[in-house]
């Protein structure tokens, strides 16, 4: 399929808006402004005229997204473009540019910004880790990796290359009766059946 590919930078011109889809998905929306800027025949630089993109995002980049974006910040977008009709007010058709972003991130040449990893299933709200109790336990564990679920760090931090469908992890046993755990520690059900005193 040839779709369209675009690179805007540009400023954020609406808040974004976190929504849930039909099928329980997250997707955010904002629009984006960017106005280029033009050499006269004199050297003189001039704005250019200005263009307004609508941005979707889905999922963790769109949780991310409405967690670290506002209003006046400057972005820069990168998707497919396309065009999406609808009709005015004044009952006329009309269309609109949009970009479906697959990265977002806030243009550095005009301010700072800070990065905070956090995985895909904590940006959608799904991180069982981070209830307090199983996050109390996890440092109650400390350094000891044998004891703590599989590709949990010392901080309760799940790793994003976690593969739940892999054989499992070795937690150890008696001789020839090895202790395999599988499953993933974010999404799997647990049970708190007790603090651990630190």
């Amino acid at each position: 399929m040839n779709e369209t590919r675009i690179t805007v930078h540009g400023n954020v011109v609406s808040e974004p808006v976190e929504r849930q889809a039909r099928n329980g998905s997250t997707f955010t929306t904002f629009r984006i402004a960017t106005t280029p800027y033009r050499r006269t025949a004199e050297g003189k630089f001039v704005d250019g005229e200005t263009s307004f993109f609508n941005v979707i995002a889905f999922n963790a980049l769109a949780a991310n997204a409405a967690n670290a974006l506002r209003k006046g910040q400057p972005v820069i977008v990168e998707g497919n473009l396309t065009n999406k009709k609808y009709l005015g007010n004044d009952g006329q058709q009309r269309t609109s540019p949009e970009i479906d972003a697959d990265h977002i991130g806030h243009d550095l040449s005009w301010g700072r910004a800070s990065f905070e990893r956090v995985s895909r299933a904590a940006a959608l709200g799904y991180d069982r880790t981070a209830d307090p109790d199983v996050q109390q336990s996890l440092r109650a564990l400390g350094d000891d990796a044998e004891e703590r679920p599989a590709q949990v760090d010392a901080d309760g931090v799940v790793s994003d290359d976690y593969d739940p469908d892999a054989d499992g992890v070795e937690l150890g046993g008696d001789e020839g009766t090895a202790v395999r755990a599988s499953g993933d520690p974010e999404t799997d059900d647990y049970e708190v059946v007790g603090r651990v005193s630190a």
